[in-house]
């Protein structure tokens, strides 16, 4: 008898097991307000900034931008271009601040 009721429990225990790693989150929907500021900001600024002021995840974002269309502007696509293509500035030397050599 003792048996059976271990088996029954252990079985609960996996079926509880298994809908928990099934279970979603809720899906929460976007205002009107969050889109007016995507719709208004999406062109011109860093997604993940802007996922960060919309308290969504980047991928979020993204997906409701591509939803309504929107795209960045040439512009702000060159200015990245031109910022990641720009040399590292060096770090000026001091050789009197080193050793002396003999």
């Amino acid at each position: 008898m003792a048996a059976k009721k271990t088996a029954k429990k252990k079985a609960k225990e996996t079926v509880k097991k298994a809908v928990k790693k099934t279970a979603k989150k809720a899906v929460k929907l976007w205002t009107k307000a969050e889109l007016s500021t995507l719709k208004k900001e999406y062109p011109n600024t860093d997604t993940q900034k802007l996922a960060g002021k919309l308290k969504r995840t980047l991928e979020a974002v993204r997906f409701q931008a591509k939803k309504h269309g929107l795209k960045k502007t040439k512009s702000y696509m060159q200015s990245l271009y031109k910022a990641a293509s720009k040399p590292a500035t060096k770090k000026a030397t001091n050789k009197k601040a080193g050793k002396k050599r003999r």
